[in-house]
């Protein structure tokens, strides 16, 4: 007999399968506003390079590994990397990605991230980007910290779930998400302080996203003063909850 939990999981697997068994992604149509908060994503692309340097790393939510193999060129950097993926279109495609390159020590695997079967203290650093949002963050973090070694780390780059702009053009799109999601609240890390030993978060995109509706002329400078801007005001308590996307670095 399936739970309700079971019905949710295989909801997200149909969703990314058929997302991955298309030619275009769906949400491509959104690059323009995700590269409003490209410095998020770039510090998480640092950080996780020089963790992985001679690690036992884990890509949580590793899609069809493009960011993995292409983007971070992780197998060049760790000593072992291992991808799990709710989707076996998009594992299918990340095996047959780090075929092609003949990374030998990458190794990607159809698993739910709520239930994962690693043995424990398994990997130095587990990562992933618009994963955890999708799961129960009890079972996630409760996993995730078992699999972590002894003072590894975990890195998240997630949506965040204050804003009332953001909350509004979610409801307008419901095609391009799962029905399931649940982007971040401040309640979150609370949550994720119960299961590790240290809960970093920063948070990024506030101004920085307006220079996505500016012309392309402009669009640059607005990005630049927007996130000159957010550096500051993102760090008070009662406006950075209301940023698009937040950093976690947990340590087990």
């Amino acid at each position: 007999m399936h739970s309700e939990r079971d019905e949710i999981v295989s909801r997200e697997r149909e969703f990314h399968n058929l997302r991955f068994s298309q030619e275009e992604d769906p949400r491509g149509s959104l690059d323009k506003w995700y590269r409003t908060i490209r410095h998020g994503a770039e510090r998480q692309d640092e950080q996780i390079k020089r963790l992985s340097k001679n690690a036992d790393v884990l890509e949580y939510g590793c899609s069809d590994g493009g960011w993995s193999l292409h983007s971070l060129h992780l197998p060049d950097l760790c000593r072992s990397l291992t991808g799990i993926d709710i989707s076996d279109v998009a594992v299918n495609k990340a095996n047959e990605r780090a075929s092609t390159l003949g990374s030998t020590n990458a190794t990607f695997l159809a698993m739910n991230a709520e239930a994962m079967s690693f043995e424990d203290n398994k990997f130095d650093l587990v990562y992933g980007r618009g994963i955890i949002h999708h799961l129960d963050l009890d079972r996630c973090f409760s996993d995730v910290v078992r699999v972590l070694k002894p003072n590894g780390v975990a890195s998240f780059y997630e949506p965040m779930g204050h804003n009332p702009l953001l909350n509004a053009f979610r409801r307008r799109t419901p095609l391009i998400r799962t029905a399931d999601e649940h982007p971040l609240l401040i309640s979150d890390f609370a949550l994720a302080r119960r299961y590790f030993s240290n809960v970093q978060v920063d948070y990024f995109g506030l101004c920085s996203v307006g220079s996505a509706l500016m012309p392309r002329s402009i669009s640059e400078t607005v990005y630049t003063v927007g996130k000159a801007v957010d550096s500051v005001v993102l760090t008070l308590p009662f406006v950075k909850r209301f940023a698009w996307y937040a950093l976690l670095t947990l340590r087990a």
